[in-house]
This record gives structure tokens, sequence and C-alpha cells, in this order.
């Protein structure tokens, strides 16, 4: 697959991680997993799905004959071991119950156990994603500007929303919400390096989806600044223009994709927006 269509799997995956994630229900002795969203994570990984007795195993190997394992159950375990040692410890033969040995392996998997749950969604997600190749080059870029610019030309918001997400998923756009204003606006910004207290955010963009106009005002701003929400007042009103308008919005945003490290992604955002 091309850069464009890796991006567009890795947004999907973080949204499958999401979902999963959300799906867990504590505490543990009660957790319930939703096992099709894993699955669909699992799908996108080199784990190879093993019929067990009365298990379900997805593995890979690692080394020495060792395997990456993971139980789809509702604990979602993973364990580096082997086959035969997860099937003897999660599903015992009434004979393997006669020896001290593997009973005290049955009762205690600490020295095979690697993560349970949420940390074993986060491990096979992060697994998924070392498989896709998310370096890009200008030509990449150059390819989600001119669909954004298309999309304005034919007047398809559908088009230009998909080349706003492409970007904001490489740059760390997010939504930034203003009370009081016409529900057609949507406005998008970034993080920026904090000065104090307040959360402030850099590069405004503002889509309305309703006249599919698109504006950007470059620098930092804040949903606590005075001047900074009468500004958006006035530019709702038409009585403010944008830094940027149109197809000079997504010529920026390649440039400031381009001016950071070619390689994406950085550690996930998904992570910390999941509070997981």
């Amino acid at each position: 697959m091309g850069f464009k269509e890796n991006l567009r799997a890795k947004i999907h995956l973080d949204s499958l991680l999401r979902k999963a994630v959300h799906s867990i229900k504590e505490p543990p002795e009660k957790r319930l997993v939703d096992k099709e969203l894993t699955r669909e994570i699992l799908d996108m990984t080199d784990f190879e799905y093993r019929k067990g007795t009365n298990l379900h195993l997805y593995v890979r190997p690692l080394e020495n004959g060792i395997m990456e394992i993971l139980v789809l159950d509702n604990e979602l375990p993973i364990y580096h071991t082997t086959v035969a040692d997860v099937t003897l410890r999660k599903s015992p033969h009434w004979q393997d119950v006669f020896s001290i040995r593997n009973i005290r392996r049955i009762m205690n998997d600490q020295d095979i156990i690697v993560s349970r749950g949420k940390e074993s969604l986060k491990r096979v997600h992060a697994v998924a994603l070392g498989r896709l190749d998310l370096t890009y080059t200008r030509d990449d870029l150059d390819q989600l500007i001119r669909e954004g610019m298309t999309g304005l030309e034919q007047g398809s918001s559908a088009k230009v929303r998909e080349a706003l997400d492409l970007f904001f998923e490489l740059l760390g756009f997010q939504a930034v919400y203003f009370a009081s204003l016409e529900p057609d606006l949507q406005m998008f910004g970034r993080s920026a390096p904090q000065a104090g207290a307040t959360r402030s955010f850099e590069h405004l963009i503002i889509l309305n989806e309703k006249s599919l106009t698109l504006g950007l005002r470059k620098g930092a701003f804040s949903r606590t600044n005075d001047s900074d929400l009468e500004w958006i007042a006035h530019y709702a009103q038409k009585q403010k223009r944008a830094d940027l308008q149109g197809a000079e919005v997504f010529e920026f945003l390649a440039d400031l994709a381009l001016a950071q490290e070619r390689r994406y992604p950085q550690p996930s955002a998904v992570l910390a927006e999941s509070r997981i």
C-alpha cells in the first residue's frame, strides 16, 4: 500500500484501539472484552490464529522456539512461551494435575506473562503499527494537496474533510470547540507549547461545511483570550479575513509536515486520548 492508504489504515487502527479499550468492563473478575474488535486489530498484525483445546490462540514466533501468544478470552493475556505450555496452563487435561510441577505452572503464570487486558491491546496495536510504512515524501503530500483542492473545486465536503483529516493525523491537529458559534463552523488546531496554566493552540483552521470555505489563522490562540474570541466572532460574521484561504491552507499544512521528522507516527496520541 502507498502512504495515503497506510495513513488511512493507521487512523482505522487507532479507532479500533479506542473502541476496544472502552469496551473492556472492569473489575477484572467480571472483565468483558469485545472480541470482534480485538480480532480486527489482530488481523492487521503477523499473529496467526490457532485453535487449541477450548482455546483461541494468536501466535507469532520470537526466537529459540519461543512464541508470543495471545489468548483471546476476557483476560486477553499475552505470554512468551510455547503453545504446549499455554495449553497446559489454560486448558489442562485431568492427567496433568497429578504432577506437582504442572500444578504450580497452572496456578501461577508469572514466569511467562507479558501483559493482560488493555496493556495487551496496546501491545497488539503497536505490532500492527510497526507493519505500516508511514514515511512520506513531498510527492505524497502533493497528492493530499491535489485531493483537497479537487474537493474545494467540486464542492465535495467529503473530499475536503478526508484531505484535512489525513493532514491532521500527521500534524496532531484536533477539533477545538467554541461556544455560541454558527453550527456550520468547525475549528481545528494543535496544542502549542505551554506558556502557562491556560491551554493554548496554534494555527487555527476554520472550515465552513455549508459554504465549503476554508481559512487558517497563523500563530497561537486560546479559548480564554478575549481578543482571539473577538477575532473568531468577526470572522464568522465575515468582518475578518484569515491569513490563508482555500488551497493555501493545504499548502501550509504540507510545509508543516515537511518541516517535521518524515517518519510517522510519533508516540501515538491515541493512547493519551483514550486515557489508557
